[in-house]
């Protein structure tokens, strides 16, 4: 079970590669995600142990250099997330929805994973930023209750100018519910 992940995002899509080589060379680390994103960006998502994530890290912030746009890491990580970047989605039957919509996936994948540690909510889809500009986009069900309540975790883990749109779907109609079965 991972414990952390690292999330690097550079400006220039071959460098982004020669970051990861020289990373994943240097620690052994599991990628979730190694790939161009709108508008022209690469995206690295990895997770693993703390120290081997943190080994990682400090190699490619060091390899990607004037290219690096931003980075973070994340401690105790929550396993729908870490099942989410492998796209392995919860079976957990859709009751009501929500839908999150930020303008950077750093800052989605912070506050999303302080909902999913905090609500009892299950993930049925994530987009990072590939063919949607680069934004993140999470859907996740639970009661009506929860999913509110996740709604307000995740306003109240991140800068609100980063919030596209996010929205409760109370009573989903049947055609949404089978379109997130």
């Amino acid at each position: 079970m991972s414990s952390a992940i690292g999330v690097v995002e550079l400006r220039s899509i071959s460098k982004g590669y020669e970051t990861a080589d020289r990373m994943l060379k240097t620690s052994p680390v599991d990628v979730h995600h190694l790939k161009p994103i709108c508008p022209g960006k690469f995206l690295i998502i990895m997770s693993g142990d703390t120290a081997d994530v943190q080994a990682a890290m400090d190699s490619a912030k060091a390899e990607a250099g004037e290219f690096r746009i931003s980075d973070f890491m994340l401690n105790g990580v929550h396993p729908g997330l870490v099942d989410g970047l492998k796209k392995r989605y919860s079976s957990q039957p859709v009751d009501a929805v929500g839908i999150l919509e930020t303008s950077t996936v750093s800052s989605g994948i912070y506050a999303f994973n302080e909902a999913l540690k905090q609500c009892d909510i299950y993930v049925k889809r994530m987009n990072l930023g590939m063919a949607i500009g680069g934004k993140f986009l999470a859907v996740f069900t639970g009661s009506v209750s929860d999913v509110e309540q996740g709604m307000k975790v995740i306003a109240s883990s991140m800068d609100e100018k980063r919030i596209v749109h996010c929205t409760v779907l109370r009573s989903p109609s049947e055609e949404i519910r089978q379109h997130f079965r």
